[in-house]
């Protein structure tokens, strides 16, 4: 049975977080932090794979330019396609 309440979990793609860093020519891990809105000794845990809301990944595809391209940054955490 589908939970239809659930919220949707998202995680970074592999090197999307380096992509952004570069595009807005961050030079720390602190301003992509800032940016990404978490504490920069979040990030590796990013990189890992740990989950993110929908409101993170709707916040960080917003910023990038374009709100609706969320599969740009973002697999969906749960889905058995994607490998974890």
């Amino acid at each position: 049975m589908i939970d239809a309440q659930a919220a949707p979990a998202y995680r970074f793609r592999p090197g999307a977080l380096d992509a952004i860093a570069r595009s807005r020519r961050f030079t720390s891990d602190e301003q992509l932090a800032l940016y990404v809105g978490v504490q920069p000794d979040q990030l590796p845990m990013l990189r890992a794979g740990a989950k993110v809301s929908a409101r993170v990944a709707l916040r960080v595809s917003a910023l990038q330019g374009d709100k609706d391209y969320v599969a740009g940054y973002f697999d969906l955490a749960d889905d058995p396609r994607v490998a974890a």
